[in-house]
């Protein structure tokens, strides 16, 4: 069974309002140290899903990232440190093109 917000806020005494607020990083969300570390410690122990939150969803993005880069400097074995950057600077190029492009209407550009 699927740990819940309400199981994580039983478990360490908060409102499941306020772990919510923790967990997907709410903006202006700033709990004392110690809270945080109890809500986190908790949902981790308990098995708590944390690819469901965006803090989860980043941080698979980045392994994915590191990943690929990885995969290309070790298939190119004589790639020094200007082409790796080379390989970095037009790669982020093309995310922005993708990202303009795709969001367009929420950035303002045609």
């Amino acid at each position: 069974m699927a740990v819940t917000l309400r199981d994580i806020a039983q478990a360490v005494k908060l409102e499941i309002e306020q772990v919510r607020r923790i967990l997907s990083e709410t903006p202006g969300t700033r709990p004392p140290k110690d809270t945080l570390d109890r809500v986190y410690s908790a949902a981790r122990k308990m098995g708590y899903d944390f690819k469901k939150l965006r803090i989860g969803k980043q941080m698979g993005l980045r392994k994915a990232v590191f990943e690929e880069i990885l995969q290309q400097i070790e298939a190119h074995p004589s790639w020094g440190r200007t082409d790796i950057v080379k390989y970095l600077q037009q790669s982020s190029e093309m995310i922005e093109r993708v990202h303009n492009r795709t969001f367009k209407e929420e950035f303002g550009k045609d």
